[in-house]
């Protein structure tokens, strides 16, 4: 055994030797003096064929994920809209850019993007009147369609009795524009080109040409299309004193209508009653829902209507309080209860699947809005929570009554705006975790997730300034300035 002990030093002291003579060795260090005598030790050798080798353990580097070097020049984008117009960001917030300095008000931005993400429609006041414009994205580049009107609001609100300041108000108040779904050939817009009311126009962006498709007394607002963009459905309302205090809107519903594109028959449709919010969403193709406002019970008659018969199918026997909201992805809808009502399942929260009948219910409590948020593809009752589609799943806020902007991230992250004793903060919650707070001191007017990677939350400030914080250590980073409050936030595809 000392003589293989022997023999394996030897080899041991001949490799170091070599090894400090070839370039990059080790350089040579002088011996410690009055060392004590290295002592040998018995060491049993393995047979070579059982020998384990050592292999060294390295930890890889992580890869860094890349970031983007400018803005995507097709797309995707987060488009954010407020006082000093409408801005364009990656997904990831980064490189912030302003489209246009055209502030679009409540009017909704989803309304305004062309399908294929190109164009914005814009309808904008000017010292000469109203005009319909098309702006380019990303780059800005704008072009005049048409002129609407040649009012603007402070002269049209000083005699809305007048069917000329009538019409200017009916596309300054409600949506005014919509681009035909698929290819987004057509945009269908209201104004008053031809006359002093306001008329359905259809664009063909094409051929550039300008087609009237209704003339009548009443003021034409928000042209809505068909699924399959055979029919633009609309309403005509009047401005009809008295008038009382502040002009808001309309004070008359005069009917709703159905334009069949290819031959332009208008079709009457059921008459709202009061307003065109009774308007839900259209059900597929040919179906659309709405429901009527009654003073007792607050909304009742929910039912699908056939767009070129105009008949009416009942959806439910129930009456529920005020609006109902759709999921565009499989068509149930969320309402509340109200106990006040006699025909009411009570107060509470309800869900009506497609096809059913018989609503599902959901909470106790009833709510006092109901709404879809599209980037979130959640149902959002305020103030009881979040809801999914088909109603399996609840996000509860962080604090009830005091919790708002509410976001969904595509892997379950929630994030909410808390407002308590007028001091603003935002709170994030990973799947199974607790709250924690990413940021506060300053009021928040949108947040939404990054529908890329769903761990990156982007926050706008009242201020314009827009932040972001990403998962796990969620450290709050500036990303870029908008100058002014931010009313809009979408996703933009």
């Amino acid at each position: 055994m000392r003589k293989k002990y022997s023999i394996l030093s030897s080899i041991l002291i001949l490799l170091v030797l070599i090894a400090c003579n070839l370039p990059g060795g080790a350089a040579e260090t002088e011996e410690p003096e009055n060392l004590p005598p290295a002592q040998e030790e018995e060491t049993e050798v393995l047979p070579e064929e059982t020998k384990t080798p050592v292999i060294p353990s390295v930890t890889p580097e992580p890869t860094a994920i890349p970031t983007p070097d400018s803005l995507n020049p097709a797309g995707p984008y987060l488009m954010f809209s407020g006082k000093s117009g409408i801005w364009i960001a990656n997904p990831d917030g980064s490189f912030l850019t302003q489209v246009t300095n055209i502030e679009p008000g409540l009017r909704d931005l989803r309304n305004a993007v062309s399908p294929d993400g190109k164009e914005l429609a814009l309808v904008v006041e000017t010292d000469e009147g109203i005009e319909l414009r098309l702006v380019s994205i990303p780059d800005g580049g704008a072009k005049v369609v048409a002129k609407l009107s040649s009012m603007g609001m402070d002269e049209a609100s000083m005699h809305p009795e007048e069917s000329k300041s009538a019409a200017a108000l009916s596309i300054l108040y409600y949506e005014a524009v919509a681009w035909s779904p698929g290819d987004g050939r057509y945009l269908a817009f209201v104004g008053a080109i031809n006359g002093n009311s306001s008329d359905l126009y259809v664009y063909d962006t094409q051929t550039e040409e300008i087609t009237q498709l209704t003339d009548g007394p009443s003021q034409a607002i928000i042209p809505i299309w068909s699924p399959d963009g055979r029919y633009i459905y609309h309403f005509g309302v009047s401005w009809v004193p008295p008038f009382g205090g502040a002009l808001v809107g309309y004070t008359r519903m005069d009917g709703a209508y159905a334009v069949r594109l290819s031959d332009g028959e208008i079709i009457d449709q059921p008459k709202p009653q009061k307003t065109h919010y009774a308007f839900v969403a259209w059900q597929d193709a040919t179906h659309y829902i709405m429901y009527d406002a009654d003073d007792a019970c607050n909304s009742i008659n929910l039912r699908s209507v056939d767009v070129e018969t105009a008949k009416a199918t009942p959806l439910m026997k129930y009456s529920f309080y005020y609006g109902a909201s759709l999921s565009p992805d499989n068509g149930a809808l969320l309402f509340s209860g109200d106990s006040a009502c006699a025909t009411s399942l009570g107060d509470g929260l309800y869900l009506l699947k497609n096809g059913e009948s018989e609503p599902l219910k959901l909470s106790d409590k009833k709510a006092y809005e109901v709404s879809w948020l599209p980037e979130s593809k959640v149902f959002w009752a305020y103030p009881e929570g979040l809801y999914n589609q088909d109603g399996s799943k609840r996000y509860d806020p962080p604090v009830f009554d005091a919790s708002f902007h509410p976001a969904v991230s595509m892997d379950g992250f929630e994030a909410w705006t808390v407002i308590e004793n007028r001091v603003s903060r935002v709170e994030v919650k990973e799947p199974g975790k607790d709250w924690v707070t990413v940021a506060s001191g300053f009021h928040v007017d949108a947040l939404m997730w990054n529908p890329e990677d769903g761990k990156n939350l982007l926050i706008a400030s009242e201020d314009g300034t827009l932040y972001g914080v990403s998962y796990p250590d969620f450290e709050l980073t500036t990303l870029g300035e908008m100058n002014g409050y931010i009313s809009q936030a979408i996703w933009l595809e």
